[in-house]
């Protein structure tokens, strides 16, 4: 299974504002806040979102599996984009609440160095959320490209070839 060079996967957990992305049957797209990412020893990603607050990408994953992932730092601008064909989706564990708080203080902490954000009331928001009440989606990476702004922007990572 191809994943992601170790460069990426490693800074993934520096990446915590992430927007997720899918299209319905008929090709309507739909995108959400996803509140975590990781990327898993076999090199598929796991995202976790809010199933009340994106019920359409929801029904859209299930429908198609088609799904593009933006992962940036809000500090740096640093932008990682994926694209995966075989999303599932699937209860959230209990395991996963330790993943959301450290994702959410990552988020709190960039957004405190970037200007008129100090305090980011919103994050109460965005979090206050059980892990019963989250979905887990699971895919592997079909593309991936940078979009960090610069020279770079909208360069293709090369996927290195999974065990």
């Amino acid at each position: 299974m191809p994943r992601l060079p170790a460069e990426w996967s490693n800074s993934l957990p520096m990446l915590p504002s992430l927007r997720l992305g899918a299209c319905d049957h008929v090709g309507v797209p739909r995108v959400c806040r996803a509140l975590a990412a990781d990327a898993l020893p076999d090199g598929r990603m796991m995202a976790l979102l809010a199933e009340r607050a994106a019920p359409l990408v929801v029904a859209a994953l299930r429908e198609t599996g088609q799904i593009a992932m933006l992962a940036t730092s809000p500090r740096t601008n640093r932008t990682l984009h994926l694209k995966g064909r075989d999303a599932r989706v699937q209860p959230a564990l209990p395991s996963h609440a330790a993943l959301l708080a450290l994702r959410r203080d990552t988020l709190s902490q960039e957004l405190a160095d970037v200007d008129g954000f100090a305090g980011a009331p919103f994050l109460a928001h965005w979090y206050d959320v059980q892990v019963g009440d989250l979905v887990a989606v699971y895919f592997s990476v079909t593309g991936a490209w940078n979009q960090t702004p610069g020279p770079h922007a909208g360069q293709p990572i090369d996927l290195e070839a999974g065990p």
